[in-house]
């Protein structure tokens, strides 16, 4: 079982990295170089505006290192066919998820290190705590994340619903007195009652895993769900083959599609207009990325940051909708329509910039609320046209030639 996960995890690891290797392309490195820089600017010009008054930032810093324990779970690897190949050997899958904790126990921990790490400066200034304290929390956050990687162990094994629900709430109120009695009582009081924590979680397993069996088909599940959410971020990026997308019928989003002309030329306009509005793929990447780009545009303020953040999502948007002008290529009918491949290009063409133009839309309307002058406002809105323009009219006939 050890030598299976390790085949496992190699493999993994070998897929994940030439994923990475297509996500942090010399383009998006730079991208990210100045969109953290910004960040790291913006958080230190914001740290000279805080006190010792604003307590509230202190039980704002606690909420999100509560919700920063829900960052890594378990990667057990395990695969469909496991449920019949491994089933003999049952017993002996404990070593198998051993293992898989102690890798994800590792990876969670350094995320948990970095996000107290950031959370540093402010704990400093507002709740005034020293060095030694500031370790002691970070006692308490990596306690706290063992507990949590513990349970969600344990919970593969075959429990009761009541087991289930009780151990996930239980846990989560405990963190969340935990954590706040850490910053507003005692550093020491909380490190005491998370490693309290993190031992009985410990010996609650060990009373578990020997009596029962493993929840095969939810385990199974889980698993993929796990794996899923990594291939929809790296398919913000690249064309990832294990998403696929369903098709939904949306009667409510027929109005959209009343900008495609009814005639023949135009006819790739509907298939592409309909194929993007019923389509889960390319139409919740589209949604994802635009939520994100105008939160992110709200809170970056209106100065250059701003301005680059917009141009790198519009950018990011037009990229991941080039593919779907091959959408349908496998389709034998869509092969026999009397129309060209220029008009079909150009039906492509519209449907990009109606959508990266709604998308400009929701960014300017960000960009405006986040009190930004008209003229701000005036030069995105040129940026955005001038951007768009290149994106349908030259790039993207250069990358679909």
């Amino acid at each position: 079982m050890n030598e299976l996960y390790q085949i496992r995890l190699s493999r993994h690891l070998r897929q994940m990295l030439r994923y990475l290797r297509l996500v942090f392309n010399d383009h998006f490195v730079i991208a990210l170089m100045f969109f953290v820089g910004g960040l790291g600017l913006a958080y230190s010009n914001w740290l000279k505006t805080v006190s010792v008054q604003d307590t509230w930032i202190v039980a704002i810093v606690g909420l999100i290192l509560w919700l920063g324990l829900a960052v890594g779970r378990v990667a057990t690897l395990l695969e469909p066919a496991d449920v019949v190949f491994l089933l003999p050997r049952e017993h002996d899958l404990h070593g198998y998820l051993v293992h898989a904790w102690h890798y994800s126990w590792w990876l969670a921990q350094v995320v948990q290190v970095v996000l107290v790490g950031l959370t540093v400066p402010i704990l400093m200034i507002v709740a005034r705590l020293s060095g030694l304290s500031l370790l002691v929390l970070l006692v308490t956050q990596l306690a706290l994340k063992d507990s949590q990687l513990t349970g969600s162990v344990t919970r593969l094994y075959r429990l009761t619903l009541a087991q289930r629900r009780w151990s996930q709430l239980g846990y989560w109120v405990l963190a969340l007195v935990i954590m706040m009695l850490t910053l507003f009582v005692s550093p020491w009081l909380g490190a005491i009652l998370a490693l309290v924590l993190a031992g009985g979680v410990r010996w609650w397993h060990t009373q578990v895993w020997p009596h029962t069996v493993i929840a095969w088909r939810d385990d199974i599940k889980l698993e993929a769900n796990r794996m899923l959410g990594i291939y929809r971020f790296f398919n913000l990026f690249t064309d990832v083959p294990m998403v696929q997308g369903t098709v939904k019928r949306r009667r409510y989003l027929d109005w959209l599609v009343k900008w495609a002309p009814q005639k023949q030329s135009q006819a790739f306009s509907y298939l592409f207009a309909r194929g993007m509005v019923r389509g889960t793929e390319f139409s919740g990447l589209v949604s994802r990325l635009t939520i994100i780009g105008a939160i992110l545009l709200y809170f970056s303020g209106h100065g250059w940051l701003a301005i680059a953040l917009d141009v790198i999502f519009i950018y990011l948007i037009g990229f991941q909708l080039l593919p779907f002008y091959k959408r349908y290529d496998n389709i034998v009918f869509t092969h026999i329509y009397p129309i060209d491949l220029k008009q079909r290009f150009s039906n492509f063409q519209r449907l990009l910039t109606v959508v990266l133009s709604l998308t400009g839309v929701v960014f300017l309307i960000a960009f405006w609320l986040s009190n930004a002058s008209l003229a701000q406002v005036g030069i995105l809105l040129v940026i955005n046209v001038i951007e768009i323009y290149l994106l349908v009219a030259w790039y993207a006939k250069l990358r679909l030639a």
